[in-house]
This record gives C-alpha cells, structure tokens and sequence, in this order.
C-alpha cells in the first residue's frame, strides 16, 4: 500500500548505523584527495546526486529523514530514494543537515520487479514518479512506457548482475532485452559489484570491511552491452547508484553494517550538468534533475578515488558545440576536449573502442567521421587502478 512499508520487506530490527561514530577504516576512507587543478568557469551548474537507496519501507534501514541527513553529510545536493515496489508519499523536499546545514534535495522514486517471478529478475529504477508503479511490474514493456506517461525517468538497474551464491544472494539481471522507450541503464552499481567479490567466508569479511581494495570499476560486460545498445542507435543514459542498504550482517563474533549510507554516499554517484542553479522551489527543481537524468547531461563517478567535480568532455564543430548527452552533426572536423580535475588515464572511445589515450589532465582529439563518443577515466587507488569517471556520450551525427 502506497505510504506503508512493503510486507515482503519487513523493517529490519537493527539501529540505523550511521548515527554511531565511524571506524577508523571508514573515516579515513572518506578523505578525499584534496589537490585539483584550477578550471575556468563554464555555463554549467555541476551537483551531484544517488539515484538508488533503500529505507526501511522495503530492505533498507534508514528512515526517508535519517537518509536526506546522511546524503546531506556526504555532500550530495539530490537522492531519489528506490524502495522495493512501494512508494511513499509525503516525503519530498529538502532537508537540511542538524549540524552540518546542508541541504539535499529528496526526491520519490521506486524501484519495481516482479515479486511473483524466481529469481526476481529485470529490476527497474522509476525516477521521479508521482505514484506506484507496482502493478506493472510482472510487465516490463508496459511498466516502462507507464513511467513516461507520468513524466518520470526509467533506468534499467544492474542489467548484469552477478549471484552470490555463499550467501544465497540469487543473480539479479535483466533478462527482457526487446523493451523499448528505457532512458537508460545503471552502469555501474555499487553493492551489485561487492556482490563479485564474495568467494568465500575471509574474503567477504575483508571486503566487508576493507571495500575500497575492492571495488574497482563497471563490470566489462555492461560497458560492452552500453556499446552494442547505442551502436544499434539508440541513445542510452549511463547512471551510477550506491544501492545503499545500511544493512547490519554477522558473521560469527563479527558484526558489521555493509554499508552505512554516509560511506556509499561519499563512493559511487552520478554527477549532472544543469544550465541554472538547482532551484529552491520544489517542483522546478525536480523538473531540472529529471531533465539532466533524461538527456544524459551527467556522468558516473567514483568520488571515493578522487574528487570529480569539474570534469568536462565537449565538442566544437563548424558553428555548433554538444556536451555529454547532447548531438552534434559531422559538417567538419569535430574537436573534442577532455578536462580532468586531478590526474588521470584518459580514454577517449568511439563506438566502444579506444581512439585516444592520454595520462594527465587534458585530452583533445580531431574526429572527421560520425560515432558515439564518450570518455573513461582511470586513477591509482588503494595499489590499483581503479575506474574513476566514465562519461555519459556525446553523438556525432551525419544529419542536422
């Protein structure tokens, strides 16, 4: 029921954990790397957002308040929460941090499957929806074009999870590939990605309590799989999403919370690209973040590994410019520019494959044929390598 919290996900019994002081592991994890190139100021107001939580009106922890808070905390400007086939209403708007005064913008969405099919397979992020959407959910096709009719945005998430079967953690893909009318799929999603790394009973508890010498980047198959869906034509939005729970698990004498909201906020999340500041009037302001999801004006960072704010990939042809999501036509030489905000393997892709590889700050490359171009960034974290930004594309057209 619409406001209720979902019976097939009773609320858990535990504390919410983000109210407890941190470990050490997670306080020092959450420094970010402080020095950043000084960038010329463009037309573009950057925020940043997680667009899939969880509170306890499904598998969550945290109520819609104590979430706002801890995305507040983290440094987030919006989230849009995604509880398991059930949405709340009442609760958008902006709430600002007791202590800190920050303020981050809620905003309702859910997050719909079909409880009557094992596994429960083809999960769907409903953006900004204004109401349910549950009773869609045993129809992929129809559920999708249902969230477009009430102006929301729909992200297929983790399109190509894996099982964990140590902990009867079942695979959760999508399966129905002959849908049409998605925005966009979740490149990269953080727990999905934790689930990979769970071979055995010592290495969940180092990675439960070590993520970050983890978690490295999207799963190679779902970068593939963005490829191939825009290299049919179709224009596909990357996004990011923590996937936050909170959860608390035990494992013997060891009790841990995997992972509190405040860390997965300050790890993993989309960044938008708007062309005013966010609004302070609800309704405009959820119409700007819809928009920014909706055109692909964005991309996926893993904060965590280094401040991303300020990174930009343009294009400039003869008397036209695009930004990511946007298309340009081919009636010359496109110039693309890359600019990075700290240090960083450069890759500029075009239909998937790499047409340009620079180590530093700035990359430029001249393409003379039309493509879906878009930009992979790499940094050394905790003795790794590890995916850092992975930009949404910029569309070189041979037609106006």
């Amino acid at each position: 029921m619409v406001g209720l919290t979902n019976p097939a996900y009773p609320a858990p019994k535990m504390a919410w954990t983000d109210k407890s002081k941190p470990s050490l592991y997670y306080e020092l994890s959450l420094i970010r790397p402080t020095e950043r190139k000084k960038r010329m100021p463009d037309s573009k107001f950057e925020i940043i957002g997680n667009f899939h939580l969880h509170t306890y009106h499904s598998d969550g922890v945290g109520s819609h308040r104590q979430v706002a808070w801890a995305a507040a905390q983290a440094g987030l400007d919006v989230i849009v929460v995604t509880d398991h086939n059930v949405w709340v209403a009442g609760k958008e708007g902006w709430y600002t941090h007791p202590e800190t005064g920050h303020k981050a913008l809620l905003l309702m969405g859910e997050e719909v499957h079909d409880e009557g099919r094992s596994p429960e397979v083809n999960h769907y992020l409903c953006l900004g929806v204004d109401r349910e959407m549950r009773e869609y959910a045993s129809q992929p096709q129809a559920l999708i074009d249902a969230v477009d009719r009430c102006g929301g945005v729909g992200f297929i998430a983790h399109p190509q999870e894996q099982a964990a079967p140590l902990f009867n953690e079942p695979a959760l893909p999508w399966v129905d590939w002959d849908v049409v009318g998605f925005a966009g799929i979740e490149l990269w999603n953080y727990m999905s990605e934790f689930k990979n790394y769970l071979p055995s009973k010592p290495v969940a508890v180092l990675a439960a309590f070590f993520p970050s010498l983890f978690i490295s980047g999207p799963p190679r198959a779902t970068l593939s799989l963005w490829d191939d869906l825009m290299r049919d034509g179709q224009k596909v939005v990357a996004i990011g999403g923590a996937d936050a729970h909170a959860n608390v698990y035990s494992l013997g004498p060891l009790r841990r919370a995997v992972f509190p909201y405040t860390f997965l906020f300050k790890a993993l999340n989309t960044h938008l690209l708007l062309d005013s500041p966010l609004s302070s009037e609800l309704v405009l302001a959820k119409a700007q973040v819809l928009s920014a999801l909706r055109t692909g004006r964005a991309f996926v960072a893993y904060d965590m590994a280094g401040d991303s704010r300020g990174f930009r990939f343009t294009a400039t042809g003869q008397g036209a410019s695009a930004g990511m999501g946007d298309e340009i036509p081919l009636n010359g030489p496109i110039t693309f520019r890359v600019s990075s905000p700290l240090p960083a393997s450069l890759r500029l892709l075009k239909d998937g494959r790499q047409v340009a590889r620079v180590r530093g700050q700035e990359l430029t490359y001249e393409a003379n044929e039309p493509g879906v171009f878009r930009v992979e960034a790499y940094r050394r974290y905790r003795m790794k390598s590890r995916g850092w930004i992975f930009s949404n594309p910029i569309y070189v057209s041979t037609t106006h």
